[in-house]
């Protein structure tokens, strides 16, 4: 089994550093330690942090369609009311 360092996982996903650090603090990812208590991920670890990627990116769409729905009803109300 290959072992990444944290910054090697950095690299490969886009996520900084302190973010993974932040998840793994959060329960969401966990590291194996070794060497010294240092961080080691494996290939598993970096498929979870693409799946948290692409669940970000749902919400942050799904957001935006709320946030252009909300702005579409405000910019009507505004015409009704000639503003």
């Amino acid at each position: 089994m290959k072992y990444y360092k944290i910054s090697e996982v950095s690299k490969i996903t886009g996520v900084a550093v302190e973010t993974i650090r932040y998840w793994e603090k959060r329960g969401l990812i966990k590291p194996d330690r070794k060497y010294g208590n240092r961080r080691f991920y494996t290939y598993n670890t970096i498929r979870k942090i693409m799946k948290l990627l692409e669940s970000r990116e749902k919400q942050n769409l799904n957001l935006s369609k709320s946030i252009k729905k909300q702005l579409k009803e405000i910019l009507d109300i505004i015409k009704d009311t000639n503003l």
